[in-house]
Protein backbone atom coordinates (compact mmCIF):
# COMPACT_ATOMS: atom_id res chain seq x y z
CA UNK A 1 0.00 0.00 0.00
CA UNK A 2 1.34 3.41 -0.97
CA UNK A 3 2.15 5.94 1.74
CA UNK A 4 2.56 9.71 1.54
CA UNK A 5 5.11 11.80 3.43
CA UNK A 6 6.33 15.40 3.42
CA UNK A 7 10.09 15.86 3.36
CA UNK A 8 11.88 18.61 5.25
CA UNK A 9 12.13 20.62 2.02
CA UNK A 10 8.34 20.56 1.66
CA UNK A 11 8.41 18.11 -1.25
CA UNK A 12 5.81 15.36 -1.23
CA UNK A 13 7.11 11.79 -1.22
CA UNK A 14 4.99 8.78 -2.19
CA UNK A 15 6.31 5.28 -1.58
CA UNK A 16 4.77 1.95 -2.56
CA UNK A 17 6.79 -1.04 -1.27
CA UNK A 18 6.73 -4.02 -3.66
CA UNK A 19 9.01 -6.48 -1.82
CA UNK A 20 8.35 -9.37 -4.21
CA UNK A 21 10.20 -7.52 -7.02
CA UNK A 22 13.91 -6.87 -7.54
CA UNK A 23 13.64 -3.42 -9.09
CA UNK A 24 12.89 0.10 -7.92
CA UNK A 25 11.52 2.93 -10.02
CA UNK A 26 11.63 6.55 -8.93
CA UNK A 27 10.36 9.68 -10.57
CA UNK A 28 10.47 13.40 -9.92
CA UNK A 29 7.16 14.83 -11.15
CA UNK A 30 7.17 18.58 -11.67
CA UNK A 31 4.02 20.62 -12.27
CA UNK A 32 5.55 22.15 -15.37
CA UNK A 33 4.11 21.56 -18.85
CA UNK A 34 2.94 23.30 -21.99
CA UNK A 35 -0.34 24.41 -20.39
CA UNK A 36 1.64 26.94 -18.32
CA UNK A 37 3.33 28.52 -21.34
CA UNK A 38 2.51 31.68 -23.25
CA UNK A 39 2.44 31.43 -27.05
CA UNK A 40 5.81 33.15 -27.46
CA UNK A 41 7.60 30.59 -25.30
CA UNK A 42 5.60 27.49 -26.30
CA UNK A 43 7.93 24.51 -25.93
CA UNK A 44 10.04 25.91 -23.08
CA UNK A 45 9.04 23.14 -20.63
CA UNK A 46 10.07 20.46 -23.11
CA UNK A 47 13.32 22.31 -23.90
CA UNK A 48 14.07 22.52 -20.18
CA UNK A 49 13.55 18.76 -19.85
CA UNK A 50 16.26 18.22 -22.48
CA UNK A 51 18.64 20.64 -20.78
CA UNK A 52 18.57 18.89 -17.42
CA UNK A 53 20.47 16.01 -19.05
CA UNK A 54 23.22 18.32 -20.31
CA UNK A 55 25.32 18.74 -17.22
CA UNK A 56 25.30 19.70 -13.56
CA UNK A 57 27.86 21.12 -11.19
CA UNK A 58 28.84 17.51 -10.40
CA UNK A 59 28.42 15.62 -13.69
CA UNK A 60 28.82 16.32 -17.38
CA UNK A 61 26.28 15.12 -19.97
CA UNK A 62 28.22 11.92 -20.78
CA UNK A 63 28.43 10.93 -17.12
CA UNK A 64 24.69 11.48 -16.68
CA UNK A 65 24.01 9.28 -19.71
CA UNK A 66 26.46 6.54 -18.72
CA UNK A 67 26.03 6.03 -14.98
CA UNK A 68 22.59 4.44 -15.06
CA UNK A 69 23.33 2.44 -18.20
CA UNK A 70 26.49 1.03 -16.61
CA UNK A 71 24.41 -0.84 -14.03
CA UNK A 72 21.70 -1.96 -16.49
CA UNK A 73 19.22 0.71 -15.45
CA UNK A 74 17.15 3.31 -17.29
CA UNK A 75 17.21 7.09 -16.93
CA UNK A 76 14.83 9.19 -18.99
CA UNK A 77 12.19 11.92 -18.96
CA UNK A 78 9.10 13.19 -20.74
CA UNK A 79 7.05 16.36 -20.88
CA UNK A 80 3.26 16.50 -21.01
CA UNK A 81 0.57 19.15 -21.10
CA UNK A 82 0.62 19.60 -17.33
CA UNK A 83 3.81 18.03 -15.99
CA UNK A 84 7.38 16.94 -16.63
CA UNK A 85 8.67 13.66 -15.23
CA UNK A 86 12.29 12.57 -14.73
CA UNK A 87 12.48 8.89 -13.94
CA UNK A 88 14.92 6.06 -13.31
CA UNK A 89 14.56 2.32 -12.88
CA UNK A 90 17.19 -0.16 -11.76
CA UNK A 91 17.86 -3.14 -9.53
CA UNK A 92 17.12 -2.35 -5.90
CA UNK A 93 20.84 -2.43 -5.05
CA UNK A 94 21.36 0.67 -7.22
CA UNK A 95 18.58 2.77 -5.75
CA UNK A 96 20.97 5.29 -4.19
CA UNK A 97 22.58 5.87 -7.58
CA UNK A 98 19.28 6.52 -9.36
CA UNK A 99 18.15 8.97 -6.70
CA UNK A 100 21.54 10.70 -6.71
CA UNK A 101 21.32 11.16 -10.48
CA UNK A 102 17.73 12.38 -10.52
CA UNK A 103 18.17 14.87 -7.71
CA UNK A 104 21.47 16.14 -9.09
CA UNK A 105 19.81 16.92 -12.43
CA UNK A 106 16.80 18.47 -10.70
CA UNK A 107 18.78 20.68 -8.30
CA UNK A 108 22.14 21.41 -9.92
CA UNK A 109 21.64 21.74 -13.68
CA UNK A 110 23.90 24.35 -15.25
CA UNK A 111 21.73 25.18 -18.27
CA UNK A 112 25.00 26.13 -19.97
CA UNK A 113 24.86 28.52 -22.93
CA UNK A 114 26.94 26.20 -25.13
CA UNK A 115 24.65 23.27 -24.42
CA UNK A 116 21.58 25.45 -24.91
CA UNK A 117 22.63 26.45 -28.44
CA UNK A 118 23.43 22.87 -29.39
CA UNK A 119 20.24 21.43 -27.90
CA UNK A 120 18.08 23.98 -29.70
CA UNK A 121 19.25 22.38 -32.97
CA UNK A 122 18.37 18.93 -31.60
CA UNK A 123 14.86 20.01 -30.64
CA UNK A 124 14.29 21.65 -34.02
CA UNK A 125 15.20 18.31 -35.60
CA UNK A 126 12.83 16.59 -33.18
CA UNK A 127 10.02 18.89 -34.36
CA UNK A 128 10.95 18.16 -37.97
CA UNK A 129 10.87 14.43 -37.19
CA UNK A 130 7.45 14.83 -35.64
CA UNK A 131 6.24 16.57 -38.81
CA UNK A 132 7.08 13.34 -40.63
CA UNK A 133 4.68 11.44 -38.32
CA UNK A 134 1.25 12.30 -39.78
CA UNK A 135 -0.66 10.47 -37.07
CA UNK A 136 0.88 12.74 -34.42
CA UNK A 137 0.28 15.79 -36.58
CA UNK A 138 -3.39 14.79 -36.91
CA UNK A 139 -3.74 14.34 -33.15
CA UNK A 140 -2.19 17.74 -32.46
CA UNK A 141 -4.48 19.29 -35.08
CA UNK A 142 -7.44 17.68 -33.32
CA UNK A 143 -6.30 19.12 -29.97
CA UNK A 144 -5.73 22.63 -31.35
CA UNK A 145 -9.16 22.52 -33.00
CA UNK A 146 -11.00 21.42 -29.87
CA UNK A 147 -9.11 23.90 -27.61
CA UNK A 148 -8.38 26.77 -30.04
CA UNK A 149 -7.96 29.54 -27.48
CA UNK A 150 -6.31 27.64 -24.63
CA UNK A 151 -2.78 26.34 -23.95
CA UNK A 152 -4.18 22.79 -23.92
CA UNK A 153 -4.37 23.19 -27.70
CA UNK A 154 -0.68 24.07 -28.11
CA UNK A 155 1.92 21.44 -29.05
CA UNK A 156 4.04 20.20 -26.15
CA UNK A 157 7.33 20.56 -28.05
CA UNK A 158 6.40 23.96 -29.42
CA UNK A 159 6.90 24.92 -33.07
CA UNK A 160 9.83 26.08 -35.14
CA UNK A 161 9.02 29.75 -34.51
CA UNK A 162 8.52 29.55 -30.75
CA UNK A 163 11.49 27.23 -30.12
CA UNK A 164 13.69 29.23 -32.48
CA UNK A 165 12.94 32.37 -30.45
CA UNK A 166 13.70 30.90 -27.03
CA UNK A 167 16.67 32.23 -25.09
CA UNK A 168 18.65 30.74 -22.26
CA UNK A 169 17.11 33.42 -20.02
CA UNK A 170 13.64 32.04 -20.89
CA UNK A 171 14.70 28.58 -19.72
CA UNK A 172 16.34 29.90 -16.57
CA UNK A 173 13.24 31.91 -15.62
CA UNK A 174 11.00 28.89 -16.24
CA UNK A 175 13.32 26.65 -14.20
CA UNK A 176 13.36 29.06 -11.26
CA UNK A 177 9.59 29.51 -11.34
CA UNK A 178 8.49 25.88 -11.52
CA UNK A 179 11.31 23.68 -10.22
CA UNK A 180 10.84 23.92 -6.47
CA UNK A 181 9.89 21.42 -3.73
CA UNK A 182 6.34 22.77 -3.38
CA UNK A 183 5.72 22.08 -7.06
CA UNK A 184 7.27 18.62 -7.21
CA UNK A 185 6.39 15.08 -6.18
CA UNK A 186 8.91 12.27 -5.68
CA UNK A 187 7.28 8.90 -6.36
CA UNK A 188 9.05 5.61 -5.57
CA UNK A 189 7.83 2.05 -6.14
CA UNK A 190 9.65 -1.23 -5.71
CA UNK A 191 11.66 -3.31 -3.28
CA UNK A 192 12.21 -0.64 -0.66
CA UNK A 193 10.83 0.32 2.74
CA UNK A 194 9.33 3.74 3.41
CA UNK A 195 12.01 4.34 6.03
CA UNK A 196 14.82 3.76 3.54
CA UNK A 197 13.11 5.89 0.90
CA UNK A 198 12.72 8.79 3.35
CA UNK A 199 16.34 8.53 4.51
CA UNK A 200 17.73 8.54 0.97
CA UNK A 201 15.40 11.31 -0.17
CA UNK A 202 16.43 13.53 2.73
CA UNK A 203 20.08 12.80 1.95
CA UNK A 204 19.96 13.77 -1.70
CA UNK A 205 17.20 16.40 -1.84
CA UNK A 206 18.87 19.44 -0.39
CA UNK A 207 16.70 22.09 -2.02
CA UNK A 208 15.41 24.63 0.44
CA UNK A 209 11.76 25.05 1.43
CA UNK A 210 10.93 27.72 -1.13
CA UNK A 211 8.78 28.56 -4.12
CA UNK A 212 5.10 28.34 -4.88
CA UNK A 213 2.96 25.70 -6.57
CA UNK A 214 2.11 26.17 -10.23
CA UNK A 215 -0.82 28.53 -10.86
CA UNK A 216 -4.30 27.14 -11.30
CA UNK A 217 -5.21 26.14 -14.84
CA UNK A 218 -8.21 27.91 -16.35
CA UNK A 219 -10.95 25.66 -17.66
CA UNK A 220 -11.04 25.85 -21.47
CA UNK A 221 -14.08 26.37 -23.63
CA UNK A 222 -14.13 23.43 -26.00
CA UNK A 223 -15.12 24.01 -29.62
CA UNK A 224 -16.41 21.91 -32.47
CA UNK A 225 -15.03 22.27 -35.97
CA UNK A 226 -12.63 20.79 -38.45
CA UNK A 227 -9.05 21.19 -39.57
CA UNK A 228 -6.95 19.95 -42.48
CA UNK A 229 -3.20 19.87 -43.09
CA UNK A 230 -1.98 18.93 -46.55
CA UNK A 231 0.90 16.47 -46.71
CA UNK A 232 2.26 14.55 -49.67
CA UNK A 233 1.88 11.10 -48.11
CA UNK A 234 0.25 7.80 -49.00
CA UNK A 235 -2.61 7.84 -46.48
CA UNK A 236 -5.20 10.18 -45.05
CA UNK A 237 -5.03 10.27 -41.26
CA UNK A 238 -8.30 10.99 -39.51
CA UNK A 239 -9.11 11.99 -35.93
CA UNK A 240 -12.74 12.48 -34.91
CA UNK A 241 -14.26 13.03 -31.50
CA UNK A 242 -15.73 15.29 -28.83
CA UNK A 243 -14.80 17.15 -25.65
CA UNK A 244 -14.48 14.72 -22.74
CA UNK A 245 -14.28 14.96 -18.97
CA UNK A 246 -11.55 16.13 -16.57
CA UNK A 247 -9.44 13.61 -14.68
CA UNK A 248 -11.29 14.13 -11.41
CA UNK A 249 -14.81 14.03 -12.86
CA UNK A 250 -17.45 11.72 -11.44
CA UNK A 251 -18.02 10.56 -15.03
CA UNK A 252 -14.36 9.70 -15.67
CA UNK A 253 -14.77 5.95 -15.12
CA UNK A 254 -17.91 5.72 -17.24
CA UNK A 255 -16.18 7.67 -20.01
CA UNK A 256 -13.20 5.30 -19.83
CA UNK A 257 -15.51 2.31 -20.31
CA UNK A 258 -17.25 4.01 -23.25
CA UNK A 259 -13.98 4.80 -25.03
CA UNK A 260 -12.73 1.27 -24.47
CA UNK A 261 -15.89 -0.33 -25.83
CA UNK A 262 -15.80 1.93 -28.86
CA UNK A 263 -12.15 1.45 -29.76
CA UNK A 264 -10.06 -0.14 -27.02
CA UNK A 265 -9.00 -3.34 -28.73
CA UNK A 266 -9.48 -5.83 -31.56
CA UNK A 267 -12.98 -6.75 -30.37
CA UNK A 268 -14.13 -3.12 -30.11
CA UNK A 269 -16.86 -1.65 -32.30
CA UNK A 270 -14.53 0.64 -34.23
CA UNK A 271 -11.88 -1.97 -34.98
CA UNK A 272 -14.45 -4.53 -36.05
CA UNK A 273 -16.34 -2.12 -38.29
CA UNK A 274 -13.39 -0.32 -39.88
CA UNK A 275 -10.84 -3.10 -40.24
CA UNK A 276 -12.48 -6.50 -39.91
CA UNK A 277 -15.73 -5.84 -41.81
CA UNK A 278 -14.58 -3.28 -44.38
CA UNK A 279 -10.79 -3.53 -44.58
CA UNK A 280 -10.46 0.25 -44.66
CA UNK A 281 -7.56 0.64 -42.23
CA UNK A 282 -4.82 -1.38 -40.59
CA UNK A 283 -5.53 0.19 -37.21
CA UNK A 284 -8.56 1.91 -35.74
CA UNK A 285 -8.90 2.88 -32.10
CA UNK A 286 -10.45 5.28 -29.63
CA UNK A 287 -9.15 6.65 -26.36
CA UNK A 288 -10.04 9.06 -23.58
CA UNK A 289 -7.58 11.84 -22.73
CA UNK A 290 -8.16 13.54 -19.40
CA UNK A 291 -6.39 16.57 -17.93
CA UNK A 292 -7.14 18.29 -14.64
CA UNK A 293 -9.48 20.85 -16.25
CA UNK A 294 -10.60 19.23 -19.50
CA UNK A 295 -10.41 16.20 -21.74
CA UNK A 296 -11.62 14.62 -24.96
CA UNK A 297 -12.69 11.33 -26.51
CA UNK A 298 -11.07 10.71 -29.88
CA UNK A 299 -11.12 7.99 -32.54
CA UNK A 300 -8.26 7.57 -35.02
CA UNK A 301 -7.69 5.64 -38.26
CA UNK A 302 -5.79 6.08 -41.53
CA UNK A 303 -6.71 4.96 -45.02
CA UNK A 304 -6.08 5.47 -48.74
CA UNK A 305 -7.19 9.03 -49.70
CA UNK A 306 -9.92 7.81 -52.05
CA UNK A 307 -11.53 6.04 -49.07
CA UNK A 308 -11.22 9.03 -46.73
CA UNK A 309 -14.84 10.16 -46.88
CA UNK A 310 -16.12 6.63 -46.37
CA UNK A 311 -13.85 6.13 -43.37
CA UNK A 312 -14.96 9.39 -41.75
CA UNK A 313 -18.63 8.55 -42.23
CA UNK A 314 -18.18 5.11 -40.66
CA UNK A 315 -16.27 6.51 -37.69
CA UNK A 316 -18.92 9.18 -37.16
CA UNK A 317 -21.61 6.55 -37.53
CA UNK A 318 -20.16 4.61 -34.63
CA UNK A 319 -20.50 7.68 -32.42
CA UNK A 320 -24.06 8.19 -33.69
CA UNK A 321 -25.02 4.58 -32.92
CA UNK A 322 -23.47 4.97 -29.48
CA UNK A 323 -25.53 8.12 -28.86
CA UNK A 324 -28.71 6.47 -30.12
CA UNK A 325 -28.49 3.00 -28.57
CA UNK A 326 -25.78 3.19 -25.93
CA UNK A 327 -23.82 0.11 -24.89
CA UNK A 328 -25.33 -3.28 -24.23
CA UNK A 329 -24.72 -4.98 -20.89
CA UNK A 330 -22.28 -7.48 -22.40
CA UNK A 331 -20.09 -4.71 -23.82
CA UNK A 332 -20.06 -2.88 -20.50
CA UNK A 333 -19.09 -6.01 -18.59
CA UNK A 334 -16.39 -6.89 -21.11
CA UNK A 335 -14.90 -3.39 -21.00
CA UNK A 336 -14.91 -3.39 -17.22
CA UNK A 337 -13.05 -6.71 -17.09
CA UNK A 338 -10.58 -5.61 -19.77
CA UNK A 339 -9.78 -2.36 -17.98
CA UNK A 340 -9.62 -4.01 -14.57
CA UNK A 341 -7.22 -6.62 -15.91
CA UNK A 342 -4.96 -3.93 -17.33
CA UNK A 343 -4.97 -1.99 -14.06
CA UNK A 344 -4.03 -4.97 -11.93
CA UNK A 345 -1.47 -6.35 -14.37
CA UNK A 346 0.23 -2.95 -14.27
CA UNK A 347 0.98 -3.60 -10.59
CA UNK A 348 3.65 -6.03 -11.77
CA UNK A 349 5.71 -3.13 -13.15
CA UNK A 350 7.48 -0.78 -10.74
CA UNK A 351 7.58 1.88 -13.48
CA UNK A 352 3.80 1.74 -13.98
CA UNK A 353 3.08 1.91 -10.26
CA UNK A 354 5.47 4.83 -9.82
CA UNK A 355 3.88 6.69 -12.76
CA UNK A 356 0.35 6.30 -11.41
CA UNK A 357 1.47 7.51 -7.98
CA UNK A 358 3.21 10.59 -9.32
CA UNK A 359 0.54 11.61 -11.81
CA UNK A 360 -2.47 11.28 -9.52
CA UNK A 361 -0.76 13.06 -6.64
CA UNK A 362 0.30 15.92 -8.89
CA UNK A 363 -3.05 16.22 -10.67
CA UNK A 364 -5.52 15.30 -7.94
CA UNK A 365 -3.58 15.49 -4.69
CA UNK A 366 -4.37 11.88 -3.80
CA UNK A 367 -2.65 8.52 -3.61
CA UNK A 368 -3.35 6.17 -6.49
CA UNK A 369 -4.73 2.80 -5.46
CA UNK A 370 -5.28 0.25 -8.24
CA UNK A 371 -7.76 -1.84 -6.25
CA UNK A 372 -9.81 1.26 -5.42
CA UNK A 373 -9.74 2.34 -9.06
CA UNK A 374 -10.82 -1.13 -10.19
CA UNK A 375 -13.69 -1.06 -7.69
CA UNK A 376 -14.88 2.31 -9.05
CA UNK A 377 -14.80 0.93 -12.58
CA UNK A 378 -16.80 -2.12 -11.61
CA UNK A 379 -19.36 0.06 -9.78
CA UNK A 380 -20.30 2.02 -12.93
CA UNK A 381 -23.94 1.35 -13.84
CA UNK A 382 -25.75 1.29 -17.18
CA UNK A 383 -27.42 4.54 -16.12
CA UNK A 384 -23.97 6.11 -15.56
CA UNK A 385 -22.91 4.97 -19.02
CA UNK A 386 -25.96 6.44 -20.76
CA UNK A 387 -25.75 9.72 -18.85
CA UNK A 388 -22.09 10.08 -19.81
CA UNK A 389 -22.75 9.20 -23.46
CA UNK A 390 -25.38 11.96 -23.54
CA UNK A 391 -22.87 14.38 -22.05
CA UNK A 392 -20.05 13.43 -24.43
CA UNK A 393 -21.71 13.14 -27.82
CA UNK A 394 -22.98 16.62 -28.56
CA UNK A 395 -23.32 17.16 -32.35
CA UNK A 396 -22.23 20.80 -32.43
CA UNK A 397 -19.06 19.89 -30.51
CA UNK A 398 -17.92 17.32 -33.07
CA UNK A 399 -14.28 17.78 -34.11
CA UNK A 400 -12.74 16.38 -37.29
CA UNK A 401 -9.03 16.60 -38.10
CA UNK A 402 -7.51 15.33 -41.36
CA UNK A 403 -3.89 15.11 -42.49
CA UNK A 404 -3.07 13.81 -45.96
CA UNK A 405 -2.76 14.60 -49.65
CA UNK A 406 -6.38 15.69 -49.98
CA UNK A 407 -9.26 16.69 -47.75
CA UNK A 408 -12.30 14.46 -47.81
CA UNK A 409 -15.40 16.32 -48.94
CA UNK A 410 -17.50 16.07 -45.78
CA UNK A 411 -20.32 18.20 -44.42
CA UNK A 412 -19.57 18.22 -40.73
CA UNK A 413 -23.13 19.15 -39.76
CA UNK A 414 -24.55 16.13 -41.56
CA UNK A 415 -22.17 13.55 -40.07
CA UNK A 416 -24.30 12.84 -37.02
Amino acid sequence: MAQKFTLSSGMRLLVEPLPHLRSIASGLWVNCGSVYEQTAINGVSHFLEHMLFKGTSQRDALTIAAEMESVGGVLNAFTGKEHTCYYARSLDEHFALQLDLLTDMYQNSLLAEKEFNREKKVIIEEINMYEDSPDEVAMDLFTSTIFPDHPYGAPIAGNLTSVGGLSRDDLTAHYQRFYNPQNTVLAIAGNITPEEAIAQAEKYLTAKHCGDPAPNIDSPTASGGEGFIAKDIEQSHVCIGFPGVPLGSDDYYAATIIANALGGGASSRLFQEVREKRGLAYSAYCYLEAYTQAGFIMAYAATTPKNGAELIKIMAEQFAILADKGLIAKEIAQSKDQLKGGLLLNLESTANVMSKLGRTELALGKIYNAEETAAKLMAVTEEDIQRTINKLIVPDKLVLAQVGPQQANINLKELL
